[in-house]
């Protein structure tokens, strides 16, 4: 019966024990199962991320891919694609070697395409018809040699006519990504060609990789992010695991009381539960040990007697909160004082006594002694402090070392090896080497004494300076660390971390080479001209020196026929020529967009300066003779009398070159200096402007007056028209030309306002016309493109005329041809408005400006008024070599009418009746009249053809 009981005894032991060991197991591998679940499905969803991610770049680099493409195969003609025909024959073609030449070109300038070419469909085959490589090169692609690399890709851009993207092809020793355009014949039914570029396939991914970059580093961020969740809730897991334990052990240290290794006592009130109530289990031996007192001290005192005075009342408090009911327990760390007055630490927890039979309330006081560990807290700290900068800076190099001479090292953190490239126990106690030898030499005197500053003020260290590796290299870092003072404050040590900051250093030089440079021909900009010379302006001026500007805004003008790219290459091309100029005392800036600045020093007189101008027209000429456009150069001398005004000056050699451009006449390129006599121009200029917004802002006209000049119409000898030129008067200027204020007011915006006032004078002019019986007579007003395109000119034109109460057909307008370079489709949309309206449309000048015989026809116009120099021409040549009647004759194709501009004398007359030009204005038929004078004009001329 006994045996049988313990064998019970020992089972139900050995089952408690089991669960005890299988419960943790268990829970566990639930917990095991549950986080690889949570981690595969956070893989799951960041491989879906970067697969989607992947996908949308790759969409996005093959729409670029074939924007491309398509970008560049409208550069070549469809006219010299189609006279191809793949055979041996083409090398003898002039639009093979355009198109080879602009394949070369369009490779060479374009980085991301290696290769370019034309492919045409032979006899069922893909052949080549011309390619970028140079013929002289081994893989040059003949005329007619086959394609061997044909996909169904190929063949469905010829059946299609679509732009696509082919999958990796290898050929040429490499693997190539290729983007194909279709080339339409000039009707664009049918395919004639593929225009294909070749990328590089390891760069096509290199790129597609790099924009992945981003979407990889928020990915890994998820599955950090992840992971420190999945930890924290198994530390949390844990300490559940504990809380249990720990309730299961208190249920066994209350069974044994006595046996328990903390103070144990219950509590009544403010003091001791009796053994009258409790027995002798109200004050365990701890509790007395702990507290120094026994059992019969105990219940004779209270126990804020022999608490410390700076813990009474917080104890207090949360007892007062805890027999409220407001707590249910509370813990706090407490200090007791012994009867020979010293102090003990304890961890006290005050929690109620439940279950008994009493009425007055009692609780459980539970003491730990802490004494041990609030001794070691203290000693701990000070070591706790120190590394918590090294904990704080985890990258880089912490350390600790002695201020001494050496530095010498008393801890390095692993980061040494990485940035120094010694290992730790290399630099520690200056085994191999001292860190003060690691410091770039000229940086040791500069790190001493900001150290010995920081020091002297107990301030954070911070300070940036290079050191050499153990390769050799240098690199660039940031320390930040502090001294560690003793109660004395005297240095114990040093302590602080070293980072790498050498990518930002690089950035910094970056920036630093952005701000100074110009980002396309990578010349210095013109705010790193401005520091130069404000640098120099400031000392004596013991030398000579000059700046010499390149103005080259004529190759604008390519934009429109050629492109934004094609002029923004010949800008690169320029400034290489340019910079084969350049020398110790030549300097080259680029000081806007279409302009460079030479600052040359040293330089003997201005004949020195004049030959210089010659070879920088001389090394251009060669790049722009093809393309028939010139320049400007200004030069303006740098005295003691300039000044040190830097935008002043810049100003000036602006204006000298642009001065320059507008006087080129025959010649490509024009030279001016900045001088007494340009100033002066400038200045009258600047009066001028004055003026014209002193006209502007007056209600009256304040001078500007119309003159108009007759039109005569030789078919019924009547006056048909007259034309409206501007006069300005001014009291400071007296007269001034048109050919002066004119520009100055386009250039200025102010022609709108002054147009405006022309209107409305010529309009009132017209009025009287009416008054006096010439209903059909026009007035012609001149606009210029800074009017037309003005976004309110025509609405305020028709307020104009509805103000004025005149008819539209009696209004015509004259525009030169150079306003159809500047906005074409616009210009020629709003000229079309105003012809819907009834207004008559001219084209002043006409052979000497914008316009082609191709969009002759298109332009929304009734008339062109020939000019005056074609006139001329029939007095200096004989007539029949004049294109004068070709004028007359393609004005008559393309249903026009002609007016002859500048008829002095009775030979032209006549030779422009027998032409078919049957309106003439000169001062054959009168100059420019008064408003007054040209009404008795036409009454006088009316007369006369009635007697006549």
């Amino acid at each position: 019966m006994r045996n049988a009981t313990e064998t019970r005894r020992t089972e139900t032991k050995e089952d408690i024990q089991q669960q005890e060991i299988h419960g943790p197991v268990s829970q566990l591998k639930t917990s095991f199962i549950q986080t690889a679940v949570i981690i595969l499905i956070v893989v799951l969803f960041s491989g879906l991320y970067l697969h989607f991610a992947w996908k949308k770049y790759e969409d996005m680099a093959v729409k670029e891919a074939l924007q491309l493409a398509r970008s560049l195969e409208s550069i070549f003609h469809t006219e010299h694609i189609e006279a191809l025909s793949g055979g041996s024959e083409d090398l003898e073609k002039p639009e093979y070697h355009m198109a080879k030449n602009s394949l070369i070109k369009l490779v060479e300038t374009t980085q991301s395409v290696q290769y370019a070419y034309f492919l045409a469909e032979r006899d069922g085959e893909v052949v080549f018809l011309v390619d970028s490589i140079p013929e002289d090169f081994p893989d040059h692609a003949a005329s007619g040699m086959i394609y061997e690399n044909a996909e169904e890709v190929h063949w469905e851009a010829f059946r299609t006519g679509n732009a696509l993207l082919t999958d990796r092809i290898s050929n040429r020793n490499k693997t190539w990504i290729s983007a194909l355009v279709p080339q339409k014949d000039s009707k664009g039914d049918r395919v004639i060609a593929l225009f294909a570029i070749d990328y590089s396939a390891s760069e096509w991914y290199k790129r597609l990789w790099m924009h992945m970059i981003p979407d990889v580093i928020i990915v890994l961020c998820v599955i950090i992010l992840s992971l420190s969740l999945l930890f924290g809730w198994s530390r949390h897991t844990k300490l559940k695991s504990l809380a249990s334990q720990i309730a299961y052990d208190k249920a066994l240290y209350r069974s044994i009381f006595e046996q328990a290794p903390i103070g144990i006592a219950i509590i009544s009130g403010k003091g001791h539960a009796t053994e009258a109530k409790l027995g002798s289990t109200n004050i365990n031996p701890m509790y007395q040990k702990i507290l120094g007192r026994n059992k019969e001290e105990l219940l004779n005192i209270t126990w804020p007697e022999i608490t410390h005075p700076d813990d009474v009342q917080a104890d207090l408090e949360l007892f007062e909160k805890f027999q409220k009911g407001e707590i249910q327990s509370y813990s706090m760390e407490k200090r007791f004082i012994h009867p020979d007055g010293s102090i003990v630490w304890t961890d006290m927890t005050i929690s109620p006594f439940l279950g008994t039979p009493f009425k007055d309330m009692m609780h459980l006081c539970l003491l730990v002694d802490i004494t041990k560990r609030k001794l070691a807290e203290a000693a701990l700290y000070e070591s706790e402090r120190s590394k918590s900068v090294l904990l704080s800076h985890i990258p880089g190099m912490a350390y600790r070392c002695k201020n001494d001479k050496d530095w010498t090292m008393l801890f390095v953190s692993d980061g040494c090896l990485e940035l120094t490239g010694y290992p730790p126990e290399s630099l520690l106690y200056n085994k191999d080497i001292s860190f003060e030898e690691i410091i770039t030499s000229e940086y040791r005197p500069l790190l001493r004494g900001e150290w010995v500053r920081i020091l002297a003020q107990r301030l954070p260290f911070k300070y940036e300076y290079e050191i050499t590796t153990a390769g050799g290299k240098r690199k660039w870092v940031l320390e930040m660390g502090q001294g560690v003072f003793d109660e004395e404050g005297n240095v114990e040590a040093l302590e602080g971390i070293i980072l790498d900051i050498s990518d930002r250093k690089e950035m910094e030089n970056n920036l630093r080479y952005m701000n100074e440079h110009d980002s396309w021909t990578g010349l210095y900009n013109r705010r790193y001209l401005e520091k130069v010379l404000n640098n120099d302006l400031k000392g004596p001026f013991t030398e000579k020196r000059a700046l010499v500007s390149v103005n080259m805004s004529t190759v604008q003008s390519l934009t429109t026929t050629h492109g934004f790219h094609y002029a923004r290459d010949l800008i690169k091309q320029i400034a290489k020529v340019l910079m084969t100029l350049c020398s110790d005392k030549h300097s080259l800036f680029s000081s806007f967009e279409n302009r460079f600045i030479f600052y040359i020093k040293e330089y003997e007189n201005k004949e020195d300066l004049l030959a210089f101008c010659n070879s920088v027209i001389d090394s251009l000429e060669s790049i722009l003779s093809t393309e028939r456009i010139g320049g400007g150069i200004g030069v303006l001398e740098l005295t003691e009398d300039t000044g040190n005004n830097i935008t002043e000056i810049l100003d000036h050699i602006l204006v000298a070159s642009e001065r320059a451009i507008i006087e080129l006449k025959d010649k490509e390129f024009g030279i001016c200096f900045y001088d007494a006599e340009l100033e002066e121009q400038i200045i009258r200029e600047q009066e001028i402007q004055r003026e014209l917004a002193r006209v502007v802002s007056r209600e009256d006209d304040g001078g500007l007056y119309l003159q108009f000049q007759p039109i005569l119409d030789v078919k019924t000898n009547r006056i048909s028209d007259f034309e409206a030129l501007a006069r300005l008067k001014s009291d400071t200027l007296g007269m001034v030309s048109p050919l002066e204020f004119i520009p100055i007011a386009e250039r200025t915006k102010l022609i709108i306002p002054i147009g405006e006032k022309v209107l409305r004078q010529a309009l009132d002019f017209m009025n009287r016309l009416t008054d006096q019986g010439y209903r059909d007579v026009k007035v012609f007003v001149n606009v210029s493109v800074v009017q037309l395109l003005h976004k309110d000119f025509c609405r305020n034109l028709f307020n104009i005329i509805r103000e004025k109460k005149v008819q539209p057909k009696n209004i015509g307008i004259e525009i030169t041809e150079t306003v159809f370079s500047s906005d074409y489709e616009e210009i020629n949309r709003i000229l079309g408005e105003l012809k819907q309206l009834g207004i008559y449309i001219a084209i002043d000048d006409f052979g000497t400006g914008y316009s082609s015989l191709a969009r002759e026809r298109e332009l929304n116009v009734n008339g062109l008024k020939i000019d005056k120099y074609f006139i001329d021409a029939l007095m200096n040549i004989h007539p029949s070599k004049a294109i004068t009647s070709d004028i007359i004759s393609i004005a008559k194709k393309f249903d026009q009418d002609s007016i002859a501009e500048g008829v002095e004398h009775e030979f032209q007359k006549q030779f422009l009746i027998s032409a078919g030009c049957y309106k003439i204005q000169g001062y054959l038929i009168s100059k420019p009249l008064d408003e007054d004078k040209a009404l008795e004009f036409i009454e006088g001329h009316e007369d006369a053809r009635r007697n006549n």
